[in-house]
């Protein structure tokens, strides 16, 4: 069965900051900053898991680096949301061991722990859609006063700052509504005609089969047909 509705999907504006771009530099300070943090906290996590076998989680993680110098020279949420990423890559290292241990031969070794970003390198920079605000056409960047144009109008999610080579990729994340999309149903239901059961009806949802018994309707139609031969004839 199908049915119509309205569906919010996640897209994506790409706006490209080369070298001569105004913002250029913001996002160049902004990534690498984002580097020292990511390798400081990382270095904090792989010396906690090689000399005591512990993983220290994001809240911890918050909680001892909050007040560090490298985590304050970003806004408080951008910190956060690199320690959060920072995370998630922990979480995918162990998941990689799990199935090491289980199918090794899918590997070419043992999965490495997360590693440091280039010493001279740069990292993502992400802001929450409670940092990044939308006016007039534009979208205002935290604790400045630089802007960016944008065609976004609503449904912001996030902006994140992408290093790309030689160049930064700004992304602005957000949500929009699409109206009117067919959806297939995944509740089904089967229904079959015939003659000794009339319906015979069946579903995907527990619900109990329906049988309606045809033989009634069928007596009643032969005799139907009869009368009307009858007539025919008389």
């Amino acid at each position: 069965m199908k049915e119509v509705i309205n569906i919010l999907v996640t897209r994506v504006e790409q706006h490209q900051i080369n070298s001569y771009h105004y913002l250029y530099h913001y996002c160049n300070d902004l990534c690498f900053k984002s580097k020292n943090l990511y390798n400081y906290a990382n270095y904090i996590v792989r010396q906690e898991f090689i000399n005591n076998n512990e993983w220290i989680r994001y809240n911890s993680l918050d909680k001892m680096l909050k007040h560090e110098q490298v985590y304050k020279e970003l806004p408080a949420q951008t910190s956060q949301q690199i320690l959060r990423l920072l995370d998630k890559n922990w979480k995918s290292f162990f998941k990689a061991i799990k199935d090491w241990i289980k199918n090794k031969e899918k590997y070419l070794g043992k999965p490495k722990l997360p590693k440091y970003k280039k010493k001279n390198g740069r990292n993502v920079v992400i802001f929450t859609n409670q940092q990044c605000k939308i006016k007039d056409g534009y979208i205002k960047f935290p604790k400045t006063d630089l802007k960016l144009k944008t065609k976004v109008i609503e449904g912001l999610q996030q902006v994140r700052i992408v290093p790309k080579g030689s160049i930064y990729v700004i992304e602005v994340v957000y949500k929009k509504e699409i109206p009117n999309m067919i959806r297939e149903s995944n509740r089904v239901v089967g229904i079959d005609l015939g003659l000794d059961n009339f319906v015979t009806m069946v579903n995907n949802i527990g619900e109990t089969p329906i049988v309606i018994n045809g033989k009634g309707i069928k007596s009643i139609n032969q005799y139907y047909n009869k009368q009307s031969n009858y007539s025919a004839t008389s």
